[in-house]
């Protein structure tokens, strides 16, 4: 049989198996080389996937300065001047609690004083009331006492008066171990002194290596700080029922632990460490937002990075 007589005698099969050809190499050969390198094909065509852009977001936090940092991988993903030196406010009570807990056993007693009571702010504490150290440490970093604080940190500079180590040169020694280049503590709560002095100065990157160290050391320390609300039991059977200064507790996902600040000066500050899974701690500090800003902030920061690492 020559040629076109086979030609003519298999015209019909011919043009299917043509057919059938082209439609796998149209159809199946781009989809084949999609899996091999990983980039959508369409017709022939690469369609180049559009990443996140997170500039808008970052562009519209109010805080003067942001650290957004990964413990795990020891890397920033997020930052703005995270290295300028600004009044700390309350977030000061994280180091005074450290250095603290670091020294004096947890079942220490603690008596309220009148000294105490006279600092800025009202949490309910009485002349005379005792409470045992790692409770009214507890109650002090949730509800943020000046009172509760103050009445610890009395505590420590006389029970270290023996060794001639104070409150505030036991936060500083610790700062400079860690390398807190940033840091400097004037007193133990972060109150402003006056109108032009604040009670500590640091920097957001420095926050955030505080935090860090406590995350890895003395988790305990934070415990009660990712809670909205808990009861609290003195040592003369006094009730006493804490909120949270953070009110964001419960909007974000995974939180391990969290420290509000506000005073004049400092104006709204904010760090709270949460896990974005899969044992993944992310320290994120806020400082020099406003009053309501600092949230607001801190939520904006938490959504996006949750979105980056899940790139």
């Amino acid at each position: 049989m020559d040629f076109k007589t086979f030609l003519k005698e298999n015209r019909d099969f011919i043009i299917v198996a043509t057919f059938a050809s082209f439609f796998i190499y149209v159809y199946f050969l781009p989809q084949k080389i999609n899996e091999q390198v990983g980039t959508p094909i369409i017709n022939d065509q690469i369609i180049v996937e559009k990443k996140p852009d997170y500039q808008p977001v970052l562009d519209s936090i109010v805080a003067k300065s942001f650290y957004v940092y990964d413990i795990l991988n020891s890397k920033p993903i997020f930052s703005k001047e995270e290295h300028l030196k600004l009044p700390l406010a309350s977030i000061t009570k994280l180091m005074s609690g450290m250095v603290i807990i670091d020294v004096m056993p947890e079942t220490t007693e603690v008596v309220i004083r009148s000294e105490d009571i006279s600092q800025e702010g009202d949490s309910g504490l009485t002349v005379g009331e005792k409470w045992n150290l790692k409770e009214l440490m507890d109650y002090s970093l949730m509800t943020s006492s000046n009172d509760g604080m103050h009445a610890i940190a009395s505590t420590f500079d006389y029970y270290q008066a023996v060794n001639n180590i104070s409150i505030l040169k036991a936060m500083n020694q610790r700062a400079e171990t860690l390398g807190l280049k940033d840091t400097i503590f004037i007193n133990e709560t972060g109150l402003d002194i006056d109108g032009n002095m604040a009670g500590a100065y640091s920097s957001a990157a420095d926050v955030a290596i505080l935090f860090e160290n406590i995350i890895k050391n003395n988790l305990g320390l934070i415990s009660s700080t990712n809670k909205q609300d808990e009861s609290f039991i003195s040592e003369s059977n006094i009730k006493h029922e804490a909120t949270n200064t953070n009110i964001s507790v419960n909007k974000i996902s995974g939180l391990l632990a969290s420290k509000t600040g506000f005073t004049n000066l400092a104006g709204g500050n904010l760090a709270i460490v949460f896990d974005a899974g899969f044992m993944h701690p992310i320290v994120i500090v806020v400082l020099g937002s406003t009053i309501d800003g600092r949230f607001t902030d801190v939520l904006k920061l938490a959504r996006i990075t949750s979105e980056k690492l899940s790139e």
